[in-house]
């Protein structure tokens, strides 16, 4: 488990938040957000902010959209889940799946790009990009660049 600590708001979906979720996956589900790694929670500060909503909404809100954008990446992105959220080795994973070590990491690292693409999830059409599925990301860095070749 990470250093790091975000609160909902600071959540940008960036590869480092996204990580931070991945890795607290299991607490989200069950309704709690992860505490601070000093672990001290004032009870009168926390009663200053008053939410209509219930408590446990927040923290499974965001375990769903994880899940989401992890049931997207196959077979890479429960690669990235038992790594990161389940305590896996990359190695365990190896043998279970019969891959090379390499290949393993290169996959989840693969699906957390995937992930963490921001707000705006990578497979909707937004202003800013053009929706792609996984399999479109995992290629779109790897085609050879053919200049002067396109017409042919």
């Amino acid at each position: 488990m990470t250093i790091d600590w975000y609160s909902p708001g600071s959540i940008k979906f960036d590869s480092r938040t996204t990580l931070w979720l991945v890795q607290s996956l299991n607490c989200l589900r069950d309704g709690y957000w992860p505490p601070e790694a000093s672990g001290y929670i004032d009870a009168a500060i926390r009663q200053k902010n008053v939410s209509k909503r219930t408590q446990f909404a927040t923290p499974i809100e965001f375990a769903a959209e994880i899940s989401e954008r992890l049931e997207k990446c196959g077979i890479d992105g429960l690669i990235l889940e038992a790594i990161e959220s389940w305590g896996k080795s990359e190695e365990t994973m190896a043998r279970y799946l019969r891959m090379p070590t390499w290949s393993i990491r290169k996959r989840a690292k693969k699906a957390l790009a995937y992930v963490s693409s921001g707000p705006t999830r990578r497979w909707h059409n937004s202003r800013k990009r053009k929706g792609e599925t996984y399999q479109q990301f995992k290629v779109r860095k790897h085609r050879p660049h053919t200049i002067g070749q396109e017409g042919k």
